[in-house]
């Protein structure tokens, strides 16, 4: 009980400050530049904490495990045999999604609506050269499992789509399982949940790829913080040198322009090989960024009728800082943003 109401306290304080950034930033819309990047990140860091902890935590044999959290690598093995409700995949374990979806009539963005959940699961094993351990499971969690998913268009007015996903775990897997290692009455371990945090399961898969997000954070990190200071600047400090004639093609290349030529070098560089492919591909992921970094700004920035200089100053900023980090780390960022099969 004690934790529930430390729990809603800590809860109702985050909403408490929330309303107060957002209240802030509708009454001063220059806050929100500062700010939101910080909100950001809390909440970035807040849900990716399973992730972390599971890349984190080195993985253990079977035989010198010892009670307290631990990572175990092995195939995944189970007496029953359930049946997918959509695809009818036969697996020990399942997650399945049934959403409607709907879309945006201004933008076309599609939205969920609701979504109904069905699962099935019972304990497993993992087995790997290092021994045998049971996995004993009181909730399901397949967040980091490779989704199936499919999605069955309405034709009808005003009636949404909906979109059927499944996550499993099937006879012979190989997975990662991050648990709470106990004793059982026959004095074997069991790979349990603790409290509210339940098992994270990932295939081997997922897991690198995770790492290799982390990394490019790790990586991008220092020019983010260079764009904050540099973007905030201009904002704020930088002398504004008033009365410059607004450029229409610069609106129209920025918000237009980049995205275009995203397009075009990411098609140049899969039609290319070698020392062009890699060249055509940082160009195209340089104006994507770009791009994806800049339009909120600027939209914030021109409702707000902020001079002409600054805006090109603070577009200028997110140009050079995001070539910058994609120039010196185009090697190490290699493969991180393939989607995993």
């Amino acid at each position: 009980m004690q934790a529930k109401t430390i729990g809603l306290k800590v809860g109702c304080l985050i909403l408490i400050g929330l309303g107060i950034a957002l209240y802030i930033g509708l009454s001063f819309s220059r806050i929100l530049v500062p700010l939101l990047p910080i909100m950001i990140g809390i909440l970035v860091w807040y849900v990716t904490r399973s992730q972390r902890k599971l890349i984190k935590t080195a993985t253990t044999p079977i035989y010198q495990v010892e009670e307290g959290w631990i990572k175990i690598q092995g195939t995944a093995t189970a007496p029953k045999t359930f049946v997918t409700p959509y695809f009818k995949q036969a697996c020990i374990a399942y997650v399945y999604e049934e959403a409607n979806v709907s879309y945006d009539s201004d933008d076309g963005s599609e939205y969920v609506k609701n979504t109904s959940r069905q699962e099935e699961f019972q304990d497993f094993y993992l087995t790997n050269a290092t021994g045998k351990i049971k996995v004993v499971l009181t909730q399901l969690n397949l967040t980091l499992l490779p989704a199936k998913s499919d999605t069955l268009h309405s034709i009808k007015y005003a009636v949404d789509d909906i979109r059927y996903t499944e996550r499993i775990i099937r006879n012979g897997d190989l997975i990662s399982v991050l648990g709470y290692a106990v004793k059982n009455s026959h004095y074997a371990y069991e790979l349990t949940a603790q409290a509210n945090q339940p098992l994270v399961i990932a295939t081997p898969e997922v897991e690198d790829k995770t790492k290799k997000s982390f990394k490019a954070i790790q990586y991008l990190l220092p020019y983010l913080i260079l764009m904050y200071l540099t973007v905030n600047y201009f904002l704020f400090f930088a002398p504004v040198k008033k009365h410059i004639e607004e450029s229409t093609a610069f609106a129209l290349f920025s918000f237009f322009g980049m995205p275009i030529l995203g397009v075009v070098f990411s098609v140049m560089g899969a039609k290319t090989d070698g020392l062009f492919k890699d060249f055509f591909n940082c160009l195209g992921a340089i104006c994507f960024f770009v791009s994806l970094l800049s339009f909120p700004m600027l939209c914030l920035l021109y409702m707000t009728d902020t001079e002409i200089y600054i805006i090109e100053c603070v577009w200028a900023s997110i140009l050079a800082c995001t070539t910058l980090a994609f120039v010196i780390n185009h090697k190490r960022l290699d493969g991180t943003f393939d989607k995993v099969r």
